[in-house]
């Protein structure tokens, strides 16, 4: 990669020094590697998320709505965008606003 001046991305659920590889060589640029962990959103990064979701839909909603879909769903941006996603199009079906009484519905029948 130096060669090409390119760039290497690796991605695992464990640090690379932790591998257990057997050419010395290897095993030694591996716990050269920068490291960084991600790990789930906190609460203020998942409301954020969401109310640009929400935003990226042309969809103004209220804050208790955030509130109580941050408490309600799965911590992570997957389930973030499932949630908007979901409330969004059920809105559409119904003829009727994203509001924390359809989130209720949503996550009552889930």
């Amino acid at each position: 990669m130096r060669e090409e001046e390119g760039y290497l991305l690796l991605t695992s659920q464990s640090a690379p020094a932790t591998w257990g590889v057997g050419l010395p060589d290897l095993a030694s640029r591996l716990r050269a590697l920068p490291v960084v962990a991600v790990s789930a959103p906190d609460d203020a990064l998942l409301r954020a998320v969401m109310v640009k979701l929400f935003a990226d839909r042309q969809l103004s909603v209220d804050e208790s709505l955030i509130a109580y879909l941050a408490t309600r769903i799965e911590r992570s941006f997957a389930a973030a965008r499932k949630a908007v996603e979901q409330l969004d199009r059920e809105a559409l079906r119904q003829k009727r606003g994203v509001t924390r009484a359809l989130a209720a519905e949503l996550l009552g029948a889930s």
